[in-house]
């Protein structure tokens, strides 16, 4: 078996783990269908993590959102990742998240995307299951290990806070507070080596060393929702300067890991094919919003 059909098999197992009973899932790895959840809790919700959210392989850099949402709202509407199965896919947050990408020379094919609470919407549902997956953090562990990051981009406070928990001795469903990473020396918009935000479990650390990848360093930046940053404002307003904000400190992340831009040419549009791009519900649904909102971005500079 090749190098890459053994990565590829790591990656299949987690999908089978978090879609186990989803016969129609287990069928279709890229989740060409909704995922159907018998869970009630998630009546509505598709179980986003499938190929969409990215190669199955190992990548530089993981993004870690905090639960998959719906442009329209709560499981309803037609955008979004509960409606495309693509993280990040259809929404304002999605567009901001694809221009931040290009800001940094790199693209959806090239990066996983993932939630912190897979399928649910909030912290007090945490302790549901996901497929087999006796609740989200177990999921989110197995990912950072098979993804292996040079670099885990935390987008917003869920995301570090569950990032930190998954990777304790014993994933802990009590997150913890931004005060006491703030104490570890965890600061928003720096990046930092993941031992300073958690006490990291042993077992983490010999499945991480496994895959003969240094321990990776953790950014903490702001959610790119259009609450906190919106291509419709203007560039005297903080939703403007929080972009810019924003992507000034993933660029260091990346400068300060990697020592440049992942691509040579930051800020080239995205490939039109392969690959995620090659979905028909990329082009047809998410990419004609995001393609309008990135525009809006250019015009104001980015």
């Amino acid at each position: 078996m090749s190098a890459a059909a053994v990565e590829a098999a790591a990656f299949r197992r987690i999908f089978e783990t978090a879609h186990a009973g989803h016969a129609t899932c287990l069928a279709d790895e890229w989740l060409s269908a909704p995922c159907p959840g018998p869970n009630p809790l998630h009546a509505g919700r598709s179980i986003v993590w499938s190929r969409r959210n990215g190669p199955w392989q190992m990548v530089d850099l993981l993004f870690v959102g905090a639960a998959p949402g719906n442009a329209g709202g709560r499981g309803t509407g037609e955008l979004g990742a509960h409606a495309t199965r693509i993280p990040f896919g259809g929404d304002v947050a999605g567009a901001n998240l694809d221009t931040l990408l290009a800001e940094i020379g790199t693209d959806r094919n090239n990066v996983f995307l993932v939630a912190a609470l897979n399928c649910l919407p909030t912290l007090a549902e945490l302790r549901a299951p996901v497929g087999a997956y006796g609740n989200s953090l177990l999921l989110l562990r197995d990912t950072l290990i098979a993804t292996a990051p040079s670099l885990i981009v935390c987008l917003g406070n869920v995301a570090v806070r569950a990032v930190a928990a998954s990777v304790a001795p014993r994933p802990d469903l009590r997150l913890p507070t931004l005060r006491q990473l703030g104490r570890a020396g965890l600061e928003r918009g720096r990046a930092a080596p993941l031992e300073c935000v958690a006490d990291l479990d042993t077992a983490f650390l010999h499945a991480f060393a496994a895959r003969e990848r240094l321990k990776p360093h953790v950014l903490w930046i702001l959610h790119p929702s259009a609450q906190n940053m919106s291509p419709f404002a203007a560039a005297d307003t903080r939703f403007h300067r929080r972009m810019i904000e924003t992507r000034d400190a993933l660029r260091r992340a990346v400068h300060e890991r990697f020592g440049a831009p992942l691509r040579a040419s930051p800020g080239a549009p995205q490939p039109s094919t392969g690959g995620i791009y090659a979905l028909a519900d990329w082009r047809e649904r998410v990419a004609p919003r995001h393609d309008r909102l990135i525009r809006l971005w250019r015009e104001r500079g980015l």
